[in-house]
């Protein structure tokens, strides 16, 4: 080959992996942007109650993220409560991702019942009802799903907010309280007596 021919296929090789490149960027920004649709579509084979379950469960982290937002507005400073508004919210993105769903609407109900209790810069004490309520929920919930993703998802919530429970313990100065660190004594959302 002659340099011109040469120097001619080298610019044509780097036209081409420019345009797979570009074509790759492409089709992954067509991907993220229309992810939902996707998501939703990869996931029609989730039932009808299991997709309310993920929503209703979305509904109620959203909710408790945002009780967080209310104390750390109010002054509650640390890593702990920006921790835990983050990994409310990051508990509702992964149902959303494994349903196909949205994680943006809160429980209103509960947050407008609780974010009286999360003005101040010490919520400790209601925190704990909190995420120990939570715990209770997510497991009654998990008995009514079918989807293993689902299931997988919210029994880890049900671990780390139990894990939640017991930081929330010590620091509303009840660290010598075994019933307060270990045991749960809430009931799941919506079937109080």
């Amino acid at each position: 080959m002659t340099d011109s021919a040469l120097a001619d296929h080298a610019g044509n090789e780097r036209s081409s992996r420019r345009a797979l490149l570009g074509a790759v960027v492409g089709g992954a920004a067509i991907a993220l942007a229309g992810g939902r649709t996707a998501s939703a579509a990869a996931n029609s084979g989730l039932s009808a109650d299991d997709l309310s379950t993920a929503e209703s469960a979305i509904a109620l982290e959203l909710a408790a993220r945002d009780l967080y937002d209310t104390a750390i507005a109010a002054g509650a400073d640390g890593d702990v409560w920006h921790t835990m508004r983050e990994q409310h919210e990051s508990y509702a993105q992964r149902l959303a991702g494994i349903s196909g769903s949205s994680a943006v609407g809160r429980d209103q109900s509960m947050f407008d019942q609780l974010s009286g209790d999360f003005d101040t810069s010490d919520p400790a004490a209601i925190a704990l009802e909190v995420e120990n309520q939570l715990a209770a929920t997510h497991t009654a919930l998990l008995g009514t799903v079918d989807d293993i993703g689902i299931a997988e998802a919210m029994a880890s919530f049900v671990s780390m907010q139990s894990r939640h429970a017991t930081v929330l313990a010590t620091l509303s100065g009840r660290s010598d309280d075994f019933d307060a660190l270990f045991v749960n004594p809430a009931v799941a959302a919506g079937t109080e007596a």
